[in-house]
């Protein structure tokens, strides 16, 4: 795995990307990573790039993918997060890819994908969609929510309340709401919009994470924790240090409050406490 530092933020993804989309790769051997224009080897460099690699796909991609603006592969709410629905995405193997990502970093003791719905993870993992405890808030568009919400409560539709239901049932091959089958329709919406709507995601999902060998391992091994809530997520050190910016000498050293020597020794020893500190301490910081 290769990263050239010097490139733009676009361009170091857009080599990431090209790695994982790589056929016959054997994921399972070590693994060696090289940060062009940094001079930085071992493991540290190892961990940096799998802490990218899963910020990238938590929080979005700077890539301009399709004119979709910045592509984000798991949209909702913390410990509610679900695959986007974009076509783009899905046509672009790009789940398929995440899928890589995620069973590479495992095996090669990197971050686990934290935050994802239970219900989501339940159906990937082999459950049935039958038996998923959804929750309304599993949805993450705010707009069919709130329309499969008026499903929800015993008091009679208005004509434009029942219109609006009447028009998403149609999109999705259901029946129109009535009466009897008003509890039984709010189910099938809520699990078409959250799962039914993702099963081209799930199935490129799992075959990324066959392609790397841990599919078995998730699958026979409930005691493993691949996606674990957000509570349970783990802070690496990598994750922090790329969001700081240390200071620079300015033209002028006599306008600075503090000589470069001591800002050089205070970034030394934050950046040491940031390398040496527990997941739990650097998520108080």
């Amino acid at each position: 795995m290769c990263m050239d530092l010097r490139t733009c933020a676009e361009e170091q993804e857009r080599q990431l990307i090209n790695f994982y989309k790589q056929r016959n790769v054997e994921w399972a051997c070590p693994v060696k990573c090289q940060l062009e224009g940094d001079a930085a080897v071992g493991d540290g460099v190892t961990r940096h790039f799998f802490s990218t690699i899963l910020e990238k796909l938590k929080y979005g991609f700077s890539l301009n993918l399709g004119n979709t603006g910045v592509p984000c592969l798991f949209e909702g709410q913390p410990d509610l997060l679900v695959p986007s629905s974009s076509q783009f995405l899905i046509e672009s193997d790009l789940f398929l890819v995440a899928g890589r990502m995620l069973g590479h970093s495992f095996l090669h003791g990197g971050p686990c994908l934290a935050g994802l719905s239970r219900a989501f993870v339940h159906v990937l993992l082999q459950g049935s969609q039958d038996t998923a405890t959804l929750q309304l808030e599993d949805c993450p568009d705010v707009d069919i929510r709130e329309t499969i919400n008026l499903l929800s409560g015993q008091s009679p539709l208005n004509e434009d309340q029942s219109s609006e239901v009447l028009d998403l049932c149609l999109s999705w091959d259901l029946p129109g709401p009535t009466e009897e089958n008003r509890r039984w329709l709010y189910e099938r919406l809520l699990s078409h919009a959250v799962l039914g709507r993702r099963v081209r995601q799930i199935k490129q999902l799992k075959r990324g994470l066959k392609d790397t060998c841990v599919w078995p391992r998730l699958t026979e091994r409930k005691d493993v924790v691949f996606f674990p809530k957000e509570s349970e997520d783990s802070c690496t050190p990598e994750m922090l240090l790329s969001h700081i910016s240390c200071p620079r000498e300015s033209d002028d050293e006599d306008d600075e409050e503090y000589s470069a020597d001591i800002k050089e020794r205070i970034t030394g020893y934050l950046k040491q406490f940031i390398e040496t500190a527990s997941s739990k301490d650097l998520k108080t910081f």
